[in-house]
């Protein structure tokens, strides 16, 4: 990560720490670091984004992601409230509006990425699971070589040997029920890695005294204890070869033993385990195409042209080593995105991501994953029906609890007209995909089932939560532009209208009413003809 500050002789009045506890500091070294941990997140969150500016809806995100809006937005205020009276004369620096807050003129900050001076942020413990994946991410690039941070340099050959993930159990409960609920967390998280990481998965028990021969690329560690019939578990993700740990987790399970197949929060931390294994290969010491693939799924859930761009060059590039089949699937969503979210119409590249899609299918016939991309880009590039059904179908017989199998399943359905079951599946799908950093995604593709059974005020709602999640995706603007109009509420509507028109300049309701194509496919017909209706 590069940061570049302006103004960096001016305004040496404020100085912050970031590596080790943070502080913050007035021009004679008083300490004026608010004291309250939200306060102190709220500053450092500031500090190292892009221009010292965010949007509250984006703070908020990362410090009350399970408040409700309404809490969440008070929250801020208060924090912000508080973090001014702690700087005292410097608040002035802090600036807000409704919908920002800003360092202005910029604060000097030193180079984050020096670990000699101590981990970021390393007094910054903040209960808050986004938080929490926002801190651990930037801890991964400070402790990974600086070659990492540019991809600027030639390619190299991307063949690579297989690397392991090392699921290391250790039962202290000395129950059976303990060591049962500590081997099916372990399958679990082990088969959602074979199916999103290119990594071999070794389980063993903490007895065995494992040694892997090369020394794994992600040691996963899983400890057990029970007390009063209540599972109590940790979970430590360890990137290698420094040994950092890359996220902690905890977990209680109930006495019920279905516990640990129904609970939310057993899903949730069994996707963030996964995502952490899924962060180290981002953090790898040189660009691995496992690294190249990360990389790119992260660029395209920016929602940002460019990046894209970026995500479709390191694909191709990942396309020629053994990971061949998983990059030609994210390259087939890529095109998909063009399609979708960019309104692009090129049929050469739409071709090109329906044979990446096909061919990634004959590659990987049975990954879940693929063969979910596969089916979504048969519904939405091809409109054949038959051929997605089919793929969605196998991804589930591949892997039952993949969401994105679960999806596959429900837009099948859809479109075959059984709205009821479609909805079932599109809820499992959510639900399973609890803890996920793209959660935006599943949010959207509920708001679309929901349309299809006609709750539009809980369509509304996940669109909304996806806004709120990604304020520059087109999809949710435009689902919540239009649910706005049919609700009768025309303010709110223009309001949303005039957010998507800074995106797409030529956004309006004339452009919906004809053949506007994210919305006229089939996907959303429903919702353009009510529309229509209600305008007429």
């Amino acid at each position: 990560m590069e940061l570049s500050f302006s103004n960096a002789d001016e305004w040496m009045d404020m100085r912050v720490r970031l590596n080790g506890p943070f502080r913050v500091f007035d021009p004679h070294g008083a300490d004026l670091t608010p004291k309250g941990i939200k306060e102190r997140g709220l500053l450092a969150l500031l500090l190292l984004s892009p221009g010292q500016r965010r949007t509250r809806v984006w703070i908020q995100d990362k410090l009350w992601s399970t408040s409700n809006a309404e809490q969440a937005s008070g929250s801020c205020r208060q924090a912000l409230a508080k973090v001014r009276k702690a700087l005292g004369p410097l608040a002035e620096r802090l600036h807000s509006d409704r919908s920002a807050l800003w360092l202005a003129p910029q604060v000097p900050v030193d180079d984050v990425l020096n670990a000699a001076d101590g981990e970021l942020l390393d007094d910054l413990d903040i209960a808050d699971p986004e938080f929490s994946d926002w801190v651990s991410a930037l801890r991964i690039r400070q402790f990974a070589p600086r070659e990492v941070l540019t991809l600027a340099a030639p390619a190299q050959p991307m063949a690579a040997p297989r690397q392991i993930a090392l699921i290391s159990r250790n039962d202290r409960s000395g129950t059976v029920r303990g060591a049962f609920v500590l081997r099916v967390l372990s399958q679990r998280i082990a088969s959602r890695i074979a199916a999103m990481v290119d990594l071999d998965v070794v389980e063993s028990d903490a007895e065995d005294r494992f040694s892997p021969d090369p020394q794994p690329a992600a040691r996963i560690e899983l400890e057990c204890l029970e007390e009063s019939d209540i599972a109590y578990l940790l979970l430590r993700v360890i990137g290698q070869p420094n040994r950092r740990i890359v996220w902690s987790g905890r977990l209680m399970i109930a006495p019920s033993l279905s516990a640990i197949w129904e609970s939310e929060d057993v899903t949730r931390i069994v996707n963030r385990t996964v995502q952490a294994v899924c962060d180290t290969a981002v953090g790898s010491a040189s660009l691995t195409p496992m690294a190249a693939i990360q990389r790119a799924i992260r660029l395209k859930y920016t929602f940002d042209r460019a990046s894209l761009a970026k995500a479709d060059e390191l694909l191709r590039r990942a396309a020629d080593s053994h990971l061949q089949g998983l990059a030609l699937a994210w390259n087939a969503m890529v095109r998909l995105d063009e399609v979708h979210e960019f309104r692009e119409n090129d049929l050469s590249r739409i071709a090109e991501g329906v044979e990446f899609a096909e061919r990634a299918v004959r590659l990987l016939p049975d990954n879940s994953a693929v063969l979910a991309m596969a089916s979504e880009v048969a519904i939405y590039l091809t409109d054949d029906l038959d051929k997605a059904a089919f793929f969605a179908k196998n991804a589930v017989m591949a892997d039952d609890q993949d969401p994105d199998a679960l999806a596959a399943v429900g837009r099948a359905l859809s479109y075959q007209g059984q709205d009821g079951r479609a909805h079932q599946m599109a809820m499992a799908a959510h639900y399973n995909a609890q803890g996920s950093p793209y959660s935006s995604d599943w949010d959207m593709m509920l708001a679309s089932a929901k349309i299809r059974i006609g709750d539009l005020a809980g369509a509304f709602d996940y669109a909304l939560a996806s806004y709120r999640k990604v304020p520059f995706g087109r999809h949710a603007l435009r689902y919540l532009t239009i649910l706005s109009y049919l609700d009768d509420r025309r303010e709110d509507a223009e309001r949303f209208a005039l957010r998507l028109r800074r995106l797409e300049p030529d956004f309006g309701l004339s452009l919906l009413l004809a053949n506007y194509q994210p919305i006229s496919s089939r996907r959303d017909a429903n919702l353009l003809a009510m529309l229509r209706d209600k305008l007429a």
